[in-house]
Order: C-alpha cells, then structure tokens, then sequence
C-alpha cells in the first residue's frame, strides 16, 4: 500500500453514491471516470472525497462566490496524505485550492478532466475572465476527451506550445467492458421496431418528432419533466417518457432498438462540450448504430467508423432525409452495430481509458520529482 499512487478524487456530484451504486451492479464503472481500474492496475490508491459533510460551509461558499466549498476545506486538511488530486469536474470545484495553489499553500499536483468549454464571459479583457485564466492554469495537467476542445482550451488559457506539450493531454474515454456483456436485444413475438432517444436539455426533441411524422418507423423518447417536448400533438409512431426509467432497463430499449438517435440543439454544438458522449458509448457499448447532429467536438467520427451517419441539416427537413437513408435498404444497420461493438472491445473501453489516465499521472509526478 505505502508504495501505491495515492489519488483523492474530487467530484461536483456524490461519487460516493455512483460507487455503491456500481458494488450493487446497478451503474457501470465508467461513471467513476477510472477509479475502480486505476485501483485493479495495484499501482493506484483513489480515494473519493466525501461530497458534503458541512452544509453551513457551502451556504458561506455561495455567498463568497466559491462553490463546494465544504469539499475543498476539508481536503486541505488532507492533502498531505495524497500525491495528486484527480478532479472529474475542475470548473466547479477547485476555485479555493486552485486559488491556494497560486501562493504556494496547496503544492499538490492537481489534474482535471476537460470535456466542457471552460472560458464563457464574452469580454475577453473583462478582470473575472483574466482570473478564470490565471486559475485554471494552475492545473498540472488536464485530459480532454475532444481534440479540437484541446486545441480551443490551450488558445483561451494562453499556453504556449511547449505547455501544450506538457500539459494537456488527449485521452479516450469509454464505457465499461464487462457491465455491457449480458446487455442482448431481448424481443418479443409482437415487437414493433423502434429508434429511440434519450437526454435531457441538449436535445432538440421537437426538431425531431417534426421530423418522423413520415417516417414509418417508431420513436421513442426517455426524458424528464424539465425537459418534455413543446409538441401539441404527437405523431401516432411518437412515445414520450417522463417518468424515471432505470438504467438497466434503459439499456434494454437501446439494446432492442434499430438505433440510437442523438439530436442535439443548434444553439448549443459549437460551444465546447462534449454533449452526446455518454449516450454514443451507450450505443457503442450495446452494439447499436446511432444517428446524429453533427458535432465537431467529438473524436469518433460516425461515418468514418461505419457505425452510423451524421446530420449536418440540423433541422427537421434534415433529420428527415437521414431518417430515410438510417432505415432505407442499402443500410446495413445489423453491420453499423457490430462494428459499433467491436469499437468499444478494441478502442473506447474505460480500461483504455484508465490507462491513459495512468500514464498521465505518473508523467505529472515525474516532472514534479524532477523539479523539485
């Protein structure tokens, strides 16, 4: 033990929950962004850190402008047992550390993970953008699960080449290997065939279900309350789900389904982040094809790999000449997936993932190491 890689792992939700959640076999380990293979590897010690012990801290922490606070009080005080601090979320909950870090009081290393545009104000001049910066540069190192948010994070943090070289590192996240291996289509003698979608404010269900009102193929959409579709009148091939549906069964629909559908607002796929990801290494991980708004923050390329199609139209017109060629004969959808499938065994697996994580970490202590 005394010679492991001690990790404290910092996130804006309760891991602690995820993790139960995953001893029981009810979520996959992906969700703990490498936690439970970093730790199979027997070099690491990650350790999650309590999401709230002290609620009056965090209610001072909204006041003074630094959320979680509670979190990063208490990990001051246990930093020295640790050799990294491992952050899945940086933006929300480093404001105090990374602020320490920039007198000398924190000196460990700290390394977030980037799958979301960081700088927002639009004064670039403007002194909270500045000190976003300045902030955010504090961290050793990040790993980005999008090449070009790379590219457009180094440019907004004002890295040098040679700190784009050391700093920022491109990694593959994927689901996990063995969750996903008793997930099978599962189809009754009455099935009717089915796309089907899910998601939450990212998505453009409106735009769609105008799109499948001649399309001779269901829909069916999984959403929250929130985030029902504005739609007076539902086409008859139409399903809309509010209610809470658990993942596994979940996984069934996208298991039983022809393929996934992931539509994605305008307004919203050129700002950064990663949106859709999760789902397409859902697709991925259950061997569906997926059809897509195109997004240019993501590193798999749909028609590239053959595991589905892009909509570069994003609107209902466009949705619906893609829906045609997805369901038309010439689309082997039954191929799309198993390459989809074989993607997720060979290339985006979180056993990859915490791998590329592994390296990372152990480069930033070197460089530490070597520095001091």
């Amino acid at each position: 033990m005394n010679n492991k890689i001690k990790v404290l792992l910092i996130n804006s939700y309760s891991f602690e929950k995820i993790h139960q959640n995953f001893l029981n076999g009810i979520n996959p380990s992906h969700y703990l962004m490498g936690k439970i293979e970093l730790e199979k590897s027997g070099d690491f010690q990650v350790d999650i850190h309590v999401n709230q012990k002290y609620k009056w801290l965090d209610m001072i922490g909204k006041v003074i402008k630094i959320p979680f606070l509670d979190q990063q009080v208490r990990a001051l005080f246990m930093l020295r047992r640790y050799d990294l601090i491992y952050m899945p979320y940086p933006l929300s909950t480093s404001r105090l550390l990374a602020m320490l870090k920039m007198i000398g009081i924190v000196k460990t290393p700290m390394v977030g993970l980037a799958h979301q545009n960081f700088i927002y104000y639009k004064k670039t001049g403007a002194f909270l953008n500045k000190f976003g910066i300045k902030r955010l540069r504090q961290f050793d190192a990040f790993a980005f699960f999008s090449t070009k948010l790379m590219e457009k994070t180094g440019r907004d943090l004002e890295f040098t080449s040679e700190e784009m070289q050391d700093r920022c590192f491109p990694v593959r996240w994927g689901a996990d290997l063995s969750f996903y291996e008793n997930v099978k289509e599962l189809k009754t003698s009455d099935y009717v065939p089915y796309a089907v979608c899910a998601g939450t404010a990212d998505r453009d269900y409106d735009m769609l279900i105008k799109a499948f009102e001649n399309i001779p193929l269901c829909l069916k959409i999984y959403c929250t309350p929130n985030t029902i579709p504005n739609a007076d009148r539902l086409p008859p091939n139409v399903i809309v789900d509010t209610t809470w549906v658990p993942y596994d069964q979940l996984l069934q629909a996208y298991a039983n389904a022809e393929f996934i559908i992931i539509p994605l607002k305008e307004e919203i796929k050129n700002k950064g982040n990663t949106y859709g990801l999760t789902v397409l290494l859902d697709a991925l991980a259950v061997g569906k094809p997926v059809l897509m708004t195109h997004h240019s923050f993501l590193d798999i390329d749909l028609e590239e790999e053959k595991i589905g199609l892009w909509v570069k139209e994003n609107t209902s017109l466009g949705w619906e000449s893609k829906l045609k060629q997805m369901i038309s004969p010439e689309t082997d959808l039954s191929q799309m997936g198993k390459t989809a499938k074989n993607l997720h065994i060979e290339k985006y697996n979180i056993d990859y993932f915490a791998q590329q994580m592994a390296s990372l970490f152990k480069t930033v202590l070197y460089r530490k190491k070597a520095n001091s």
